[in-house]
């Protein structure tokens, strides 16, 4: 009988024993610092995720000039033969929707030819830099500004970190 009555505060005692760690694992869990650190380290995770496709995308886009001009030549002549599909590829990849978008409105508002007129005066073909931006002004034939155009080398700032994430340079600002 002594046997039995100890291994019944055995398993008594290992039940408390379980039952004990299974609190202290989930007073452990439940604690809003470790909470914190595990939201933290998920989105810590999100973002370099996101940020590895990013760079993928860039690396995988070959539309652009290696100068300024360059870019800014290829989507005029893009814009020239109508290639809105072609002339948004010369835009920073998070902006080309947005852009096809614009071009397709000003084509189907009967704009284009005005747009094209403006962008292809000999005073609209030169830009000047400005902050690493190449920046260029165009103005209409009454000399008003109709729009500046911004073309950049895509960078990626991360606090104190720049990183360029493509050679080429691309349309930010139309």
């Amino acid at each position: 009988m002594s046997f039995v009555k100890n291994k019944k505060y055995l398993i008594i005692f290992l039940v408390l024993i379980i039952f004990g760690l299974i609190i202290i694992m989930s007073l452990n869990y439940f604690n809003p610092k470790n909470r914190l650190k595990r939201q933290l380290e998920r989105g810590q995770k999100e973002l370099n995720i996101k940020l590895k496709e990013i760079e993928q995308m860039y690396q995988n886009d070959t539309y652009g000039g290696q100068t300024p001009e360059e870019t800014y030549s290829l989507f005029l002549e893009a814009l020239k033969n109508n290639d809105i599909n072609l002339a948004v590829k010369y835009f920073l990849p998070e902006k080309q929707e947005e852009y096809k978008t614009l071009l397709t409105q000003i084509k189907q508002s009967n704009q284009w030819n005005q747009m094209l007129k403006d962008l292809l005066n000999p005073k609209n073909s030169k830009g000047k830099m400005m902050n690493g931006n190449y920046v260029i002004e165009v103005i209409d034939d009454k000399n008003v500004s109709v729009t500046t155009i911004v073309i950049k080398k895509p960078i990626l700032i991360l606090g104190n970190n720049k990183t360029e994430l493509s050679n080429l340079w691309k349309i930010a600002q139309f």
